[in-house]
């Protein structure tokens, strides 16, 4: 069932401006990530919660919502069309250059995306007024982009010699380019929702390609994708294989997560960036390890987790 009921605004203009400019430049609003405990974003707030089917639910706050599946958060989203007055886009900018823009990830009729590099975060600006729209939160931490559009036979390539005889598996690598790799993860997906009787083949196929990619990922975007990978797919790897691999790759160490400048406008985009990380590291970690027990490694972090993310 479907419900839903507006909240009012309870941010003035500039407490809302600054959770627009938190939201982008950091992928966080008021201190809170989309890969923090889904209840700390229920504690001490009042939110209208809405059921999208059976596995879906988003939790609206008025100017910003938090968007489910499976009682995993997988994005959040600012609503900041809901203001009275939205910011303009210029106002912002001055205080995002220092974070890195690109060109975002959508397209679309009289608006225009832009994405931090250092969050990951994308806003949607209306082309006419020059206003803030939405801003899209992910989970996801940020990761590397090459801007290259996507060779046109590339999903094709790969359902072919994923089906195809394992030896030949190496060959067909050695001859694709390097920028294919950002596409490779989001490729795979496709192929288990698209052709789900076929799953055990795909998952075969994708931790061969990921155990090759640990020569070209940095080590904690490797551990983020290949957790991500097995953890969507049970059964996949024993229990208690994922939390030691995501600890090992932790771009933080705690001591240096205890020294985050509290405000995000001191945290650099390096510090941001690899909070970004650490945090969703933790998440996967987590959802690995079966409780009891806890691993003590993971158990050290949890005081730290509400500062990084």
């Amino acid at each position: 069932m479907i419900y839903r009921m507006m909240i009012p605004h309870r941010w003035t203009r500039p407490e809302a401006i600054d959770v627009c400019l938190e939201a982008l430049a950091t992928g966080r609003v008021h201190g809170v990530s989309p890969n923090h405990d889904p209840d700390l974003l229920a504690w001490n707030s009042t939110f209208a919660q809405n059921g999208l089917g059976p596995h879906a639910m988003v939790r609206d706050w008025g100017l910003f919502e938090a968007h489910f599946v499976d009682r995993r958060c997988e994005f959040f989203m600012v609503q900041a069309h809901r203001m009275k007055k939205p910011p303009k886009w210029k106002r912002l900018l001055p205080h995002l250059e220092q974070y890195g823009l690109a060109p975002g990830a959508f397209t679309a009729p009289d608006h225009e995306y832009h994405r931090v590099v250092a969050s990951d975060s994308e806003v949607c600006v209306d082309s006419t007024t020059g206003r803030v729209m939405k801003i899209t939160v992910p989970a996801t931490p940020p990761l590397p982009r090459t801007g290259a559009p996507l060779p046109r036979n590339l999903p094709r390539d790969i359902r072919a010699v994923a089906t195809g005889p394992r030896s030949a598996w190496d060959r067909w690598l050695d001859r694709r380019p390097v920028t294919d790799w950002p596409s490779y993860p989001g490729l795979l997906s496709n192929l288990h929702r698209d052709h789900p009787a076929q799953r055990e083949t795909w998952t075969a196929f994708g931790l061969w390609l990921l155990d090759r990619a640990r020569a070209v990922w940095p080590a904690d975007e490797w551990a983020w994708r290949w957790s991500r990978f097995v953890l969507d797919r049970p059964g996949t790897v024993p229990a208690g294989t994922v939390a030691p691999v995501c600890l090992a790759a932790l771009p933080l160490t705690r001591a240096e997560a205890a020294e985050l400048p509290r405000d995000w406008r001191g945290r650099t985009p390096s510090e941001i960036r690899n909070s970004r990380m650490t945090l969703a590291l933790l998440r996967n970690a987590a959802l690995d390890v079966p409780a009891p027990p806890v691993d003590p490694e993971l158990a050290a972090w949890r005081p730290l987790m509400r500062g990084v993310g």
